[in-house]
């Protein structure tokens, strides 16, 4: 990532001290700090933040609970220990050279040290700015790697194989209800043929062994149990053995499995308790750091248990985010934001879990959906500005003189021969208020020529009173205000003057005009009345070649 400060933590000269090395960051400088962090007193307050995670998923009405303060407590030391002098002022200057950039600035931490892998790091708060990093900013564990492979180029769907593991002699899982509800949270892309989820009924070594040598898969996710051996110091998942008992596979085990496919699952999501969780003598000892430095190149998984609820916000933030090209560390904080979503107090954002082997962000290079059926006619509120009617072709000759179609400011635009910008490439920003149902941008596009689109800021939508990004409410829900279906609420929406089907903007997009037209941005809500704030959108226009 072009915006990021890499921060290696590893062991210092005395027992209980660390060197923190800036690597690289977008602000310039790679200063040296050596710092003191208690990681064993840390480490023996795990079953504490993890109970307090889980239970901070039930609704309060107190500002702040005293489970998040304790959960808060160790972030603000985690920080105060490792953004520390000119390493904070690093950080500080790498964050204000992203916003100007009008990007963010990505976290990537290379922990270096047996026992820094096991602590919180996604629990990261800033006091000064009263934040947590992890939601502001993408937060990565970075696995070096001699290299990384450019990013797969997938013509979709993005090929998905779900397994669900239920072995004998451990609680039991409702097969059919984690089904249910990973295609719950997949279904706007299932529906669209953005995604293709497959699924394999027989998790066992074998089963897997011949699904991965049947095809090729892009993403593996695993439901099920999980766990850390202590004795073997490494991270293992329950898969089904013989007579349907339980099969423990340690992560070393697993690596060489998926190995045999061929390519290898570029990402596997592994949605089970403790996948993400690391020991204190093996750097590459849990399961997630494990599958990333066997080769694997992103492993998103738990450091926690994870309620239901949570599973589904981040699975549902986290697919839209990959479907619609977006880097894997902006998906994962695409799916943080959806579990944000679900209750006010809910601490379970801090997890989910990345491990990125490499710098590349980008695994997937996904080409433009095919051509869908017609569109369907445009949500009521578009009414109002719609075309009105089409004024009329008026024939010369037999060809077509000129088509002049209603635009919102009560004036006419032309189709594209010559008309705007139509042939030249543009470059512009644009200020889209929330409480206004369509901004024009002054941009035109020609029929097949591209937009691309890549938006920043936050505002406040009515329903919730909670803060939204572009993305906007992740978690799905207010499915009824919505006036496109396939984009969530309150997310930042475009849409051609003369034509009568929208598309998902969110954060960035790339979108091939079907016929001429001014681009005009939106938010996907239906009763704009209440909202506040403003997005910001940078537009470039590409004409058709």
């Amino acid at each position: 990532m072009e915006t990021a400060i890499e921060l290696e933590i590893g062991s210092g000269p005395d027992p209980g001290t660390y060197v923190v090395r800036v690597l690289r960051s977008v602000g310039g400088g790679e200063p040296v700090a050596t710092i003191r962090l208690d990681v064993d007193e840390l480490v023996s307050q795990r079953p504490h933040v993890e109970a307090s995670i889980l239970s901070s998923s039930v609704s309060t009405r107190r500002i702040m609970s005293d489970t998040e303060a304790a959960v808060q407590g160790v972030g603000v030391q985690l920080f105060d220990a490792t953004f520390t002098g000119d390493i904070r002022t690093a950080y500080r200057t790498s964050a204000a050279v992203a916003a100007e950039r009008g990007k963010g600035v990505q976290i990537a931490l290379r922990l270096d040290a047996p026992g820094l892998a096991a602590l919180p790091w996604e629990a990261l708060f800033d006091p000064e700015t009263q934040a947590y990093l992890c939601l502001k900013e993408p937060l990565v564990r970075h696995v070096p790697a001699p290299f990384s492979p450019p990013a797969l180029a997938v013509t979709p769907p993005l090929k998905v194989l779900g397994m669900i593991s239920s072995p004998s002699g451990l609680p039991a899982l409702d097969v059919e209800a984690e089904r249910g509800r990973l295609e719950e949270a997949l279904r706007p892309h299932l529906d669209a043929g953005r995604v293709e989820l497959h699924w394999l009924d027989d998790v066992s070594w074998t089963g897997v062994h011949d699904k991965l040598l049947e095809e090729e898969w892009h993403v593996l996710h695993f439901i099920g149990h999980g766990g850390y051996d202590t004795e073997t110091d490494e991270g293992v998942l329950a898969f089904v053995g013989r007579n349907g008992r339980v099969d423990y596979v340690p992560a070393s085990r697993l690596a060489d499995l998926l190995d045999e496919a061929e390519p290898t699952p570029r990402l596997v999501v592994l949605n089970s308790c403790q996948s993400g969780a690391s020991g204190t003598l093996d750097l590459f000892s849990g399961t997630a750091a494990a599958l990333a430095h066997s080769g694997i190149h992103a492993v998103a998984a738990m450091q926690y248990a994870i309620s239901d609820d949570a599973a589904i916000a981040f699975a549902r933030g986290f697919y839209k985010a990959l479907a619609h090209g977006r880097g894997i560390d902006e998906a994962v904080r695409s799916g943080r934001i959806g579990i944000l979503g679900l209750s006010r107090g809910t601490l379970e954002w801090i997890t989910p879990v990345l491990y990125l082997r490499g710098e590349d962000t980008h695994l997937f290079d996904i080409a433009p959906m095919p051509e869908g059926p017609p569109a369907r006619a445009r949500p009521v509120r578009r009414k109002a500005w719609l075309i009105a009617a089409a004024i009329a072709a008026i024939a010369v000759g037999g060809g077509v003189a000129a088509a002049l179609l209603l635009r919102p400011d009560g004036g006419v635009s032309g189709n594209g021969g010559g008309q705007g910008n139509g042939g030249q490439p543009v470059m512009k920003e644009v200020t889209v208020p929330v409480d206004q149902a369509w901004t024009e941008t002054g941009v035109f596009c020609a029929a097949n020529g591209t937009l691309n689109v890549k938006a920043s800021g936050q505002a406040t939508y009515d329903e919730t009173e909670a803060p939204v990004g572009p993305d906007g409410v992740t978690s799905g829900e207010l499915f009824e205000s919505r006036v496109y279906r396939d984009a969530d609420t309150a997310s930042l929406i475009g849409s051609l003057d003369t034509y009568s089907e929208p598309f998902f903007v969110g954060y960035a997009a790339r979108y091939e005009c079907p016929i001429d037209g001014w681009l005009l941005l939106g938010i996907n809500d239906n009763d704009l009345a209440g909202n506040r704030g403003e997005f910001w959108a940078a537009v470039t226009y590409t004409p058709p070649q």
